[in-house]
């Protein structure tokens, strides 16, 4: 599943995979970027009326430059927050996105943070479509 966030600077699109997605908002929740609960929520499915702000973007973007900046290229970020390069094992079953046996499938990727930081910066706040 993916999802695409569109700017309300009218810019173009952001196109992320689930995958990279929910590790992403589990990071910006635990950053008090976006609230946890139903907010949060919203952020993880389609035309919920999932957001951020101008300022919570702004904010996003810091927080992700931030941890772009100690990984190494091939490094991940699992749900949880901790940091790996183990291969994704998509041989493995996983059918929930987070605990034991997601076997690292929900992962967000050095690339993907990078330019979701970009895009964050860019885009004077988005909406999840």
């Amino acid at each position: 599943m993916g999802f695409i966030l569109e700017p309300n600077s009218g810019g173009d699109d952001f196109v992320i995979n689930g995958w990279n997605w929910r590790p992403t908002v589990a990071l910006l929740e635990r950053e008090g970027v976006i609230p946890s609960g139903e907010r949060a929520e919203r952020c993880l499915s389609n035309g919920c009326g999932g957001c951020l702000s101008s300022d919570e973007a702004i904010h996003a973007a810091n927080v992700l430059d931030k941890l772009v900046a100690t990984l190494d290229a091939n490094q991940r970020v699992l749900h949880d927050g901790s940091i790996t390069d183990d291969p994704i094992e998509y041989d493995k079953p996983g059918s929930k996105w987070t605990g034991e046996d997601t076997y690292n499938h929900y992962s967000a990727t050095y690339e993907a943070l990078k330019a979701f930081a970009k895009f964050c910066r860019d885009s004077h706040g988005f909406i999840v479509h």
